[in-house]
């Protein structure tokens, strides 16, 4: 397979942010690493990924070793994880390793998995090729091994749900089509997409999956993370609430995973900011462009309620747009980074989801959408552009929008039928 091949296929990393593939692995790394620390509470669906299509997972592992050039290959799973730990241990070639690492959060942030696996220190503002790795998610790899385009999904449906599980759906497929063959154990509910701490809420169940969709995790609407959320859904309120609340604690710095890391990262500084600033003349601290979005300081760290990590980030479009680096000297491991990292375990505690089974086997539902919305940009960078038209006749897998620009991806249709729309978001296609 070629750098071009994965490209066609509209390969994106469906682990988070969605980068293209192809321009990833357009380079030189003498290590490989496999993410597969799945960290966010409540989600399984790259566990059943290893557990029921291994030699896939690994041939697209293999494809990406050769086509970059590696020499060595890691595989980071957490050390919970037996029988996958058991099952790859028996497949995998001589120039492969698998580290286990603690069960700890956000141990799939790839920067801190890198450390964990290598020892390898990622400085602030750097990508993890310059330090010779770069990092695939177990479904990305899955893709590549598969050697098709990206026309379905998996995602873990959990929480308020009588049966977890991890499911596989067309992409474009809406929330409310998967949910209508789930029993939901709650009478008043929402929707978190992606995660507990990085996801999205949801406000309409017509919303749709994408190539990096992980999850669909059901709540009941008086839970403590419902409450989170909806406490800081707007900036306004972030605000607001840092300059009324904040004690400076700094607990969202002290027990911050890219802090701890020595990146100069401080929510606590962020939060202080925002105590003090105008919007025209803003106090910022571009050490804090190094924050990966976590949340932990926010979810977890915070003893006030507050939201370090909204701070934080309206810290860094305020940077952003000033265009401000950070200039620091190289960085080092903070001496309690092996004593503050967070059990799993103590998060979901803080979470309060020990209510719902923490369990998600691979079931076999039968999705048939009679419409699926293909969006133009489920990636990172330029949207793609439609190829199709209106009345158009397309089997799944045929190509529907192309990359546009060095930065997108291809997309494809995910059920056979015609084109009932095309706009610059999405092509919705009707089932025949």
């Amino acid at each position: 397979m070629t750098l071009s091949e994965i490209k066609n296929l509209g390969i994106i990393g469906a682990g988070g942010a969605g980068f293209p593939t192809h321009v990833k692995l357009d380079s030189s790394p003498d290590t490989v690493i496999m993410n597969a620390a799945e960290c966010e509470p409540l989600l399984h669906k790259d566990m059943q990924l290893l557990l029921n299509y291994p030699d896939d997972v690994l041939h697209g592992f293999e494809i990406v070793m050769q086509l970059t050039g590696a020499k060595q290959g890691i595989i980071g799973i957490k050390e919970k994880h037996k029988e996958e730990i058991k099952l790859l241990r028996s497949k995998i070639s001589s120039n492969i390793k698998l580290i286990e690492v603690e069960d700890v959060y956000p141990a799939g942030d790839e920067i801190t998995l890198i450390y964990m696996t290598t020892k390898r220190l990622v400085q602030p503002g750097a990508l993890p090729i310059s330090v010779g790795c770069i990092v695939q998610n177990v479904e990305t790899l899955y893709n590549i091994g598969i050697n098709k385009s990206v026309s379905d999904k998996f995602i873990s449906v959990a929480g308020a749900v009588e049966e977890p599980s991890t499911i596989r759906v067309p992409v474009g497929i809406s929330y409310h089509d998967i949910l209508s063959q789930f029993k939901i154990t709650a009478s008043d509910y929402v929707v978190r997409s992606g995660g507990l701490m990085m996801g999205v809420l949801e406000n309409d169940l017509n919303s749709v999956v994408s190539k990096r969709t992980g999850a669909i995790i059901v709540l009941p609407s008086d839970h403590y993370c419902v409450t989170m959320y909806r406490r800081y859904s707007t900036e306004h309120a972030t605000d607001i609430i840092a300059k009324a609340g904040c004690d400076q604690c700094s607990f969202c710095t002290e027990f911050c995973p890219r802090y701890l890391l020595g990146q100069p990262v401080r929510p606590e500084t962020a939060m202080r900011n925002r105590m003090f600033t105008r919007e025209e003349l803003p106090l910022l601290d571009p050490g804090n462009f190094s924050c990966c979005e976590c949340n932990l300081c926010t979810m977890y760290a915070c003893p006030e309620g507050l939201d370090p990590k909204g701070a934080t980030v309206i810290e860094k479009r305020l940077a952003k747009k000033q265009q401000l680096k950070w200039n620091g000297s190289d960085i080092t491991v903070h001496p309690m980074f092996d004593y503050r990292k967070v059990p799993t375990q103590k998060l979901m505690q803080r979470l309060d989801v020990f209510m719902f089974r923490d369990e998600g086997p691979l079931k076999d539902f039968s999705f048939n959408p009679t419409i699926v919305r293909i969006l133009l940009d489920q990636h990172i960078g330029t949207p793609a552009e439609s190829v199709v038209r209106p009345g158009d006749t397309v089997n799944k897998y045929d190509l529907i929008g192309k990359s546009v620009g060095r930065i997108s991806s291809n997309v494809h249709a995910s059920i056979n039928g015609k084109i009932a729309s095309v706009n610059k978001k999405e092509i919705i296609i009707q089932r025949d």
